[in-house]
């Protein structure tokens, strides 16, 4: 069950904040498909975020901020324990911000900013006071680069199905013969469509979604074999070596690099 503490968007407030907790639950929690005047900014605290927004689709990790332009239309599921802080955007200054949804890793002056947004007191802050603050914010993102992190869905329920339990079950030993036939369809078959909707094989998609599993636990300071055992891989070398290969840097590099 996802709470949400949420105030209404505040027409002649720069920045409205609010936000979101859930326990786990199985195959993610899901925000069903919206859309809204304003912009909104979400720092991910934990768990992972898989945002569709028409055929986009894009990851947010934990310790990365979040962007989405008002009147896009889009839906999300959280894996893991879902736990963020949300900024309502007033619709006047979104043009400061990308006209795309996009997403940064933060810094410890980002989640400050956004502490000071959405923790006690907030209603002490004065308007001209927030403004200062939140040119801050947007300078310290012209310095952050933009996280990619890719993670195309199906668009198939069956499909999306399959998805939804690999990203919350990693560690998952189905081979595709077993899927096939949980999803009464055969392997061939299986195999084709995930391409076709997704552009890679299912394979892939499955070691992209245990890398950005495993990505999570390690941004919230679990240990390098920790994070490999718990989505399904057999040594931590394995790990290390496909997490190379799909990010650039082992693990431990990757995560200094986000610092």
């Amino acid at each position: 069950m996802l709470h949400v503490a949420i105030a209404p968007a505040l027409p002649d407030v720069l920045l409205t904040p609010f936000s979101v907790q859930g326990r786990r639950e199985s195959k993610g929690i899901a925000v069903p498909s919206h859309v809204h005047d304003e912009g909104m900014l979400v720092l991910v605290h934990a768990g992972l975020v898989v945002v569709q927004a028409g055929a986009e689709v894009w990851t947010v990790m934990p310790g990365s901020l979040g962007w989405i332009p008002p009147g896009v239309q889009h839906g999300a599921r959280w894996f893991g324990e879902a736990r963020g802080s949300f900024l309502y955007v007033r619709q006047d200054v979104c043009a400061r911000l990308p006209a795309r949804c996009r997403s940064w890793p933060s810094s410890k002056l980002i989640e400050a900013l956004v502490e000071r947004f959405t923790g006690a007191g907030v209603e002490t802050v004065s308007p001209a006071y927030q403004a200062q603050l939140f040119d801050v914010l947007l300078e310290e993102l012209k310095h952050r680069e933009h996280e990619a992190l890719p993670l195309p869905m199906p668009a198939d329920p069956r499909l999306q199905e399959l998805a939804h339990t690999l990203l919350d079950t990693p560690d998952d030993t189905a081979g595709i013969d077993e899927w096939a036939q949980r999803l009464n369809m055969s392997s061939r078959t299986l195999m084709r469509r995930f391409r076709q909707e997704t552009g890679v094989t299912l394979g892939q998609w499955r070691q992209q979604a245990r890398l950005l599993r495993a990505l999570e636990l390690l941004c919230r300071g679990g240990s390098v074999t920790e994070a490999a055992l718990s989505v399904g891989y057999e040594s931590t070398s394995a790990f290390i070596g496909s997490f190379r290969a799909a990010f650039g840097a082992t693990p431990t590099r990757y995560l200094a690099g986000r610092g």
